[in-house]
């Protein structure tokens, strides 16, 4: 995976994706256990992998996600401080918009991941995405306008 630390400062190549029920209602997010926050299902790409490819694989080992078409939604540039670690991250965002073959998926509300108890999925309603503390927080916004092309963002909150 694409992810190095320098003392304080650590860098991350990310893929994430919108996933989104079959009639376009809900979102999946994910936490991990004692987080107070949720993020977009993804995760690190990997050296020499193209970030579709990553979106994808990263979904299959995640939730069991296969034959999906992501689309390319959002390319930001992401600085923050967590667990006093200064972080720069670069991530590309997706929109998954699942079918009939992905009903069971979509019949779990919560539900743990394939990789184990400590990683946590819930379904929520798109008109209730402002209930949840999603990070980074300018993700709410491009969530609820999911299909309006592509976009390229600067986030800095160091």
């Amino acid at each position: 995976m694409i992810s190095f630390k320098e003392e304080n400062k650590k860098f991350n190549f990310r893929v994430s994706a919108i996933v989104l029920n079959k009639n376009k209602t809900k979102v999946l997010l994910h936490t991990i256990k004692g987080y107070d926050f949720y993020l977009l299902p993804g995760g690190r790409v990997e050296w020499f992998e193209d970030c579709k490819t990553a979106i994808k694989r990263e979904l299959k080992e995640e939730i069991g996600l296969v034959d999906i078409e992501p689309k390319e939604r959002l390319f930001m540039e992401n600085f923050f401080i967590f667990n006093n670690v200064e972080f720069q991250e670069i991530a590309m965002n997706f929109v998954v918009e699942l079918d009939e073959k992905h009903k069971k998926l979509e019949e779990l509300e919560e539900f743990c991941g394939i990789e184990g108890e400590k990683y946590l999925y819930r379904w929520v309603d798109l008109k209730d995405i402002d209930d949840y503390i999603i990070k980074p927080y300018v993700l709410k916004k491009i969530i609820k306008n999911y299909s309006k092309g592509f976009d390229y963002l600067i986030f800095n909150e160091r």
